[in-house]
C-alpha cells in the first residue's frame, strides 16, 4: 500500500470514528442521567460500559491516547459495580461524568490528538483587518469540518465553519472572513460552483479561497485553480502545512489591501482610503462627543520646483514631505496625499487648539528644512520651499462634505494671503 493510500485511510478512519463516537456519546450520555436517578438501573450501567469499552480499544488508533485511557478507567470503574449488585454510588457516577465530559471536549473541538499543530507563536496569527485573521471553513461534513477548524484555532487564528453548503455563499458575504477553505466535493453546491460565485462578487476579488482535495486528484487541483481558487491542501493534511500555507496567502492579501489603500510614491494613505476613514472617524466623534480636525496642506510654488530641477526632484520633495508630516503628528491620525502636492491629515480627538500648535510648528519646520534631491545634471543638491496649511475643526451636526469642504477652504485662504502659513476656518 502506498503512503498516500495510507494516509487516505487514517483520515477516513479518523472520520468515521468522529461519527460513530458522536452518536454513541448521546446514547451514553442518556444512560448516564437514567443511571443518576436509579442508581440501581443495571441496563443503563450495563450501556456506558459497552460505550466506554468501545472507546478504550478504539480510541488510540486515532491518535486519541487519552481519551482511551480515559475511557478505560470508566470501564473498569463499570466492570467493578456489575460485579456488585450494590446502588451505583456518586463517587462513581462522577467518574462516569469525567469520561462523558472528555468524549464532549472532543467533538466540540476543544481537545486535540497527540499529533495536534504547534501552538500559536506570538507571529503566527496575521491582523489584516483588524485582530487575528478571520477563516471561514466551508465542508459539509461537520466532523470534518471541526478536524480543520480545531488546527486554526490551535494555530491562533479567529477560526468559524459552515456545513451547509447551499447557505455557504450568504455566509461568506455577511462574514467577509479574510480567507475561506473550501472543500471541493459538496452536494447541492459543489466546490467549484461556490469558488466562481465568490469570484464574481466584486467585494470578493482578493479574499483567498485554498481548497481541499483527496490527495493524488491532479484533476481537482487543475480545475480549483481555473476556477479561481489560490491554493489547494490535499487530505489528509499535515497541520503545519495547513497553517503555513494560510499564513502565506493572508502575507499576500495584507501586502495587496496596503497596495490598495497606499500612494506609490509617499506610502501615505490615499484619498480613498482617507475619505472612508473619515466617515468612521466622525461617526466615532459623534458618538464620544470628542474633537476632530481636519488639516490640507499644500506645498507652495510646487510646479517652480517641477520646472526648475526636473520630476525626480518634485518626486524626491513629496516623498520627504510625508515624512515630515506623518513625523509631526500622533500615529492614531491619519495622513493621506490628497492629490498631485495637496497633503490630507485627519488629527483624531484633538482640539482646534491643539491642531493649530501641531500645524504651525509642521510649518516652521518644512521652512527651514533643507530637502536633498537629484539635480538634472545627475548631482545632488539641496533646497527650501514652504507649505500652506488649512484647519477646520468638526461642528456640531456637520456632514462629512461640508467639513472637508471647510478646511479645503481655509487652505484657499492660506494660500490666497500670502502663503506659507496656518488658516483657521471659522
Amino acid at each position: 500500500m502506498s503512503l498516500d493510500a495510507a494516509g487516505d485511510q487514517a483520515f477516513e478512519l479518523k472520520l468515521i470514528f468522529m461519527r460513530e463516537l458522536g452518536s454513541g456519546y448521546a446514547a451514553a450520555k442518556a444512560a448516564h442521567e437514567t443511571l443518576s436517578r436509579d442508581g440501581k438501573d443495571r441496563a443503563a450501567l450495563q450501556a456506558l460500559r459497552e460505550f466506554f469499552h468501545k472507546l478504550a480499544g478504539t480510541a488510540a488508533n486515532v491518535d486519541l491516547v487519552l481519551l482511551g485511557r480515559l475511557a478505560a478507567a470508566c470501564e473498569t470503574t463499570a466492570d467493578g459495580l456489575l460485579e456488585q449488585d450494590g446502588e451505583v454510588q456518586w463517587r462513581a457516577l462522577q467518574v462516569f461524568s469525567d469520561g462523558l465530559a472528555g468524549v464532549a471536549s472532543v467533538l466540540e473541538g476543544s481537545s486535540r490528538p497527540s499529533t495536534e499543530a504547534p501552538r500559536a507563536q506570538p507571529d503566527m496569527p496575521l491582523a489584516v483587518s483588524g485582530g487575528a485573521a478571520r477563516v471561514l471553513v466551508v465542508d459539509d461534513d461537520p466532523f470534518s469540518a471541526r478536524l480543520v477548524d480545531g488546527v486554526l484555532r490551535a494555530a491562533g487564528f479567529e477560526s468559524s465553519f459552515c456545513c451547509e453548503p447551499d447557505k455557504a455563499f450568504n455566509t461568506i458575504v455577511a462574514e467577509n472572513p479574510d480567507l475561506v477553505i473550501l472543500d471541493v466535493l459538496m452536494p447541492k453546491v459543489d466546490g467549484f460552483r461556490l469558488c466562481q460565485r465568490v469570484r464574481a462578487h466584486p467585494g470578493l476579488q482578493l479574499m483567498p479561497i485554498i481548497f481541499v482535495t483527496r490527495r493524488g486528484d491532479v484533476e481537482q487541483r487543475v480545475r480549483g485553480l481555473q476556477v479561481g481558487g489560490n491554493d489547494y491542501v490535499a487530505k489528509p493534511f499535515e497541520p503545519q502545512e495547513l497553517v503555513a500555507r494560510v499564513r502565506s496567502h493572508l502575507q499576500r492579501l495584507s501586502e495587496l489591501r496596503e497596495l490598495a489603500i497606499r500612494d506609490g510614491l509617499t506610502r501615505c494613505y490615499n484619498q480613498k482610503y482617507f475619505k472612508g476613514r473619515l466617515e468612521v472617524e466622525l461617526g466615532r466623534a459623534r458618538r464620544y462627543r470628542t474633537g476632530t480636525v481636519i488639516g490640507m496642506l499644500d506645498v507652495d510654488h510646487f510646479k517652480r520646483i517641477n520646472d526648475g530641477y526636473g520630476h525626480p526632484a518634485g518626486d524626491a520633495v513629496l516623498s520627504h514631505m510625508a515624512s515630515l508630516i506623518t513625523a509631526s503628528v500622533r500615529s492614531s491620525d491619519v495622513v493621506a496625499r490628497y492629490g498631485g502636492e495637496e497633503f490630507a491629515f485627519l488629527l483624531v480627538d484633538a482640539t482646534l487648539e491643539e491642531a493649530t500648535v501641531i500645524a504651525q510648528r509642521l510649518r516652521e519646520f518644512v521652512a527651514r528644512h533643507r530637502f536633498e534631491v537629484p539635480a538634472l545634471n545627475g548631482e545632488p543638491l539641496s533646497l527650501n520651499c514652504s507649505v500652506s496649511i488649512g484647519l477646520a475643526a468638526l461642528k456640531p451636526d456637520e456632514t462629512t462634505q461640508a467639513f472637508l469642504q471647510r478646511a479645503d477652504g481655509a487652505l484657499y485662504e492660506a494660500k490666497n494671503t500670502g502663503r506659507n502659513r496656518v488658516w483657521v476656518a471659522p
